[in-house]
């Protein structure tokens, strides 16, 4: 018995955990050094005070049950997580083990083994607050909206009042991100979800779900008024100036609203008001939009399309037409541009407004884009008899993080083409995405030989000075200039002035959709040398092709030969 009491006394000094001996009162008789770190105590200064009194007062209900169950023999011993009282008044986590000591029919006596788990706590606390908070802004992310959104719903059952949900899209947020860096984009996140957090009441919850989407579940709400009163407000406040590393911004966003219905769960509120949010985006963004249940009906149809556009890229259903751009003073046709169709088996041949969109959405646009860029090579390999040019849409999510100028090289590498044979169309805002990958890509394709043409130039509203530091050969006047042409007013003066502009900066110019002998006359006197539209042809298959005259591989030439017969 002795040796046991001697062993107990070893590994009661020189444990790394902290331990003490209490009597039945719940004294403590004897501690170690460690348990006295733990609680910030010399050890004698520890010894007569009650261990109760060292945790937290909302502790000892549970500690004092299970202490009960342990002296009526219910429980060999019990463990729990607590927290203790520090003597300097802060808490301590402690994972505390008691069990009884020495014989049961003996003086009763209990050991209490305690460690400090406060950093595992913590580390704990951490991971939930990542969990249900976004890092950024401190908003709730998804998973804390949703259960604040159930407990609304919840409590709206019997009342005359109900839930709405806002769905909150920042416009064009990826240009911020792109022109100015990832740093200012997360300057107007935070701005953003302050004002958003300042607009609302305190009874409503705001919530970032990732990226530049936003959304707010209103409570208390009367009717539909009342939530477009409150989606007025908050959209007012957010289209306030900013200003951000000297640029001075004007935030807007897409905005869905969803009202709660009976039995609805919160998952089904929010995703009603991202349904409206897209169906705004669609209608040309900045505005709003209600739910309406013709809105999921559309979803599922362009999910359908979505999983069927997917298919038709691995079977083959995609066709390229070829619509002839031409030299305006003869008509001849000097190159063509490659465009997309959908050849569906139900449907029959579908145009791009029917799928590309979907496309861009469901991240297809570079699987797509592969495609066309090596139809129309294989197209010029196939035709030794026109030696003009080919010109391809791409869109911006090909250029610089897609590696286009791969794809290019290995199309042209397994049909043979000369890079010279091939243009490819950028929009301006794709000229204006300018990332080092993209602009890379850019200067890559141009010192291959592959020209980068300004497609519907006069849409966009950057800078023309930002966009023609990237390589540009030429230019593609949009449609709505065409169809104003003739109007002996600004529709004129602007045609005028691009074509003179084209020819002065050494690029060659193409004006888009030509269909009347109006505007062909108009364009030749505006200085226009090419033209494309159905006047000079439809997009028709290769194999429906005439090959009349051999084209132009370099459009330039024809500029400067125009430009000599000119002079």
């Amino acid at each position: 018995m002795a040796g046991d009491d001697t062993l107990f006394r070893q590994t009661f000094t020189s444990s790394p955990i902290g331990m003490a001996v209490v009597d039945e009162r719940g004294v403590i008789c004897e501690a170690n050094e460690p348990l006295a770190t733990i609680l910030g105590y010399d050890c004698d200064a520890l010894i007569g005070l009650g261990g109760l009194d060292l945790l937290h007062p909302d502790e000892t209900g549970r500690a004092l049950e299970l202490q009960g169950q342990l002296c009526r023999g219910e429980l060999p011993y019990f463990q729990f997580q607590s927290r203790a009282q520090h003597r300097s008044g802060d808490t301590v986590w402690t994972r505390t083990t008691v069990s009884r000591l020495g014989s049961p029919t003996g003086p009763m006596r209990f050991l209490v083994q305690v460690e400090d788990v406060s950093e595992v706590r913590r580390a704990k606390d951490l991971l939930e607050r990542r969990t249900h908070f976004d890092q950024l802004t401190g908003l709730p992310g998804r998973a804390l909206l949703l259960e604040r959104a159930d407990q609304a719903l919840s409590r709206h059952q019997s009342t005359d009042a109900t839930v709405a949900c806002l769905f909150l899209d920042v416009d064009h947020f990826k240009l911020v991100n792109d022109s100015l860096g990832h740093h200012a984009g997360d300057r107007v996140l935070v701005e953003i979800a302050q004002r958003i957090r300042d607009a609302v009441r305190p009874m409503d919850t705001v919530s970032r779900l990732g990226g530049d989407e936003f959304v707010v579940v209103l409570e208390n709400i009367v009717g539909l008024a009342a939530a477009e009163g409150l989606l007025t407000v908050v959209t007012a406040a957010l289209q306030a100036p900013m200003s951000v590393d000297g640029h001075r911004l004007v935030p807007t966003v897409s905005a869905g609203l969803a009202m709660a219905e009976p039995g609805m769960t919160a998952e089904t509120l929010v995703r009603n008001a991202d349904l409206a949010m897209s169906s705004a985006k669609a209608q040309g963004r900045n505005r709003a939009a209600v739910f309406q249940s013709g809105m999921r009906d559309r979803a599922l149809v362009r999910l359908s399309i979505e999983n069927e556009l997917r298919g038709a890229i691995r079977e083959g259903e995609l066709v390229v037409h070829y619509q002839p751009v031409v030299d305006l003073a003869s008509r001849e046709t000097v190159a063509y541009e490659a465009l997309v169709r959908w050849q569906h088996p139900q449907r029959g041949l579908l145009l791009p407004q029917h799928f590309i969109e979907v496309c861009e959405d469901a991240n297809l646009m570079v699987p797509l884009g592969a495609f066309v860029i090596e139809q129309a090579c294989r197209f010029v390999a196939a035709h030794p008899q026109f030696a003009g040019k080919v010109l391809v849409n791409v869109s911006t999510r090909q250029v610089g993080g897609a590696d286009l100028t791969r794809v290019v090289r290995d199309a042209l590498a397994v049909t043979g083409v000369d890079p010279s044979r091939l243009g490819l169309e950028i929009t301006e805002s794709g000229m204006l995405l300018a990332t080092k990958a993209a602009s890379s890509d850019l200067a890559s394709l141009a010192a291959m030989g592959v020209d980068l043409i300004l497609d519907d130039f006069g849409t966009g509203y950057s800078a023309l000075s930002s966009v023609l530091q990237n390589p540009v050969a030429g230019l593609k006047l949009a449609r709505e200039f065409t169809l104003r042409l003739g109007d002996r007013a600004t529709g004129d003066r602007i045609s005028t002035a691009i074509a003179r502009l084209t020819s002065g900066l050494g690029m060659y110019g193409v004006i888009e959709g030509v269909e009347t002998e109006g505007q062909w006359r108009a364009a030749l006197e505006h200085g226009w040398l090419l033209g494309q539209g159905y006047l000079f042809g439809h997009p028709l298959p290769a194999d429906q092709l005439e090959f009349t005259s051999p084209g132009v591989a370099h459009l330039d030439a024809l500029r400067r030969a125009r430009g000599a017969a000119v002079g």
